[in-house]
């Protein structure tokens, strides 16, 4: 899956088996503290790849109204 645009942010929603098959995200935005590198990943496995689309949607607007 390639990166995804929503708002100002680009993701990525990547499929990963750890232990059984699910999906995770990462956050692609400028450099900033506590995220020095510019990548913000997710701190939990979604069973659906919706779920995880759901979650970085929710993320991304909780960065964007000035919460981590």
């Amino acid at each position: 899956m390639g990166r995804e645009k929503y708002s100002y942010y680009e993701y990525k929603i990547q499929r990963r088996v750890v232990k059984k098959e699910g999906y995770d995200y990462k956050i692609y935005g400028a450099a900033c503290y506590p995220y020095d590198d510019g990548i913000i990943e997710s701190d939990e496995y979604y069973d659906t790849e919706k779920q995880a689309r759901d979650a970085v949607i929710k993320h991304i607007d909780l960065l964007e109204s000035g919460g981590e």
